[in-house]
């Protein structure tokens, strides 16, 4: 039986992961080993399914549509740099997101509900917004990164979100290769 390595996310126009591919050219300075995320890859998970059937896509399809069906277009700001678990201790590099009108968490957790109400399990972290900008490969700590990330400039970048896409991804040895399943529109107005 076939199945899909896959995930919710909010894909971005190509002007915002333009501006991000700037930032982490901007970043290669740093001397650690990083993979970095491709341009084209960039977007914002909502939910990580792992893997499902052809059967579950359908199922998680219509459950996508009730959620699109009570949400309306929205806009969050990407904002400032930082590092999971700490800018010191960088695994993950990041920018980060401000959700300024709470459209972006009310997304999730309705995405969460109806989701979990078709057996997937809830997410045990709480749900902290950001774009990889890439992975951190040494294995010990590499100094350098505070003093970049400061000195580089990361203007407030609008984005607005028309949409929710399921995505598929393809793993090999050159990166994630990622395909829209199935795209959902969020509302004009109510």
């Amino acid at each position: 039986m076939d199945t899909y390595r896959c995930f919710v996310a909010i894909d971005l126009p190509a002007g915002l992961k333009k501006e991000l591919a700037d930032i982490q050219r901007g970043l290669a300075g740093w001397p650690a080993k990083v993979k970095w995320v491709e341009e084209r890859n960039f977007h914002l998970t909502l939910k990580f399914l792992g893997d499902i059937t052809h059967s579950q896509v359908e199922v998680i399809a219509e459950g996508l549509k009730i959620v699109t069906a009570r949400h309306k277009k929205f806009t969050f700001v990407i904002s400032g740099l930082g590092a999971f678990p700490s800018i010191r201790n960088a695994k993950v590099i990041w920018a980060g997101i401000r959700d300024t009108g709470g459209g972006l968490t009310r997304l999730r957790s309705d995405i969460e509900a109806v989701l979990g109400g078709q057996g997937f399990a809830p997410e045990t972290k709480p749900f902290s917004p950001h774009l990889t900008l890439g992975r951190v490969k040494d294995l010990k700590p590499v100094p350098g990164l505070p003093e970049i990330m400061q000195s580089l400039v990361l203007e407030d970048c609008p984005a607005s979100v028309p949409e929710i896409k399921l995505m598929s991804s393809k793993l090999s040895k050159s990166g994630p290769e990622y395909s829209c399943l199935r795209l959902f529109i969020l509302q004009e107005h109510f």
